[in-house]
């Protein structure tokens, strides 16, 4: 469920603790996936600009575990309207198609969630942007008064976070290889569907094959 800002910030008492460390527990993670680093003085210069600012969403489950998660407000950036900005996913088409061929033929089908996905991408190494951090989290002194960051990863909200991690999650299995028994295994990209990835041998000269 989620919670208004309003009623975290008059929390009090053990409430106001466990809101506390949800927060803390947040800005963690951003520390240690390295998401974001503070910005120098020359950084700070170069950038010429308001630092865009970041976000809390509070939520709390039925079971009272409080969360916090922190995103960019990524409506104050200006890009261009025309640049991709999505991530690439399957087709409906295909997704149905490969359940029906998964039916037919016995296939055992599961699926996965990628914890934090958009932190696992690098910024592109000559992109520059700085943010606030949330001003709860200064507030509670979790970070200090006057801390800017420089992001490292691609963060919530961003508006090319999600491309980056649609680039990074690519590039990554395009490198994947592993092994059953006494063969390697990769993956390729389907010509039809992008997001659909074939599981392939690679013989022995190295080059994936049927």
């Amino acid at each position: 469920m989620i919670v208004e800002p309003g009623e975290v910030r008059r929390a009090v008492g053990r409430d106001l603790d466990a809101w506390i460390l949800a927060a803390q527990a947040e800005h963690d993670s951003f520390v240690t996936k390295e998401a974001v680093q503070e910005a120098t003085e020359q950084e700070r210069k170069e950038y010429g600009k308001r630092p865009l600012p970041m976000l809390n969403v509070w939520s709390r489950t039925s079971e009272d575990h409080r969360k916090c998660r922190s995103c960019i407000a990524g409506n104050f950036q200006q890009l261009d309207p025309a640049a991709q900005r999505w991530t690439a996913q399957a087709e409906p088409s295909s997704i149905f198609a490969t359940a029906k061929m998964a039916a037919v033929r016995g296939w055992s089908v599961s699926k996965l969630d990628v914890k934090g996905a958009f932190l696992n991408a690098p910024l592109p190494k000559d992109e520059l942007i700085l943010v606030q951090p949330p001003k709860q989290w200064v507030d509670w002194g979790i970070v200090g008064k006057d801390v800017v960051w420089r992001l490292r990863r691609a963060v919530y909200g961003l508006r090319q976070s999600p491309k980056w991690w649609s680039d990074e999650r690519d590039h990554r299995l395009k490198e994947l290889q592993f092994t059953v028994g006494s063969d390697t295994y990769c993956l390729k990209q389907n010509d039809a569907d992008s997001q659909v990835w074939m599981i392939n041998r690679v013989p022995p000269c190295g080059r994936a094959g049927a």
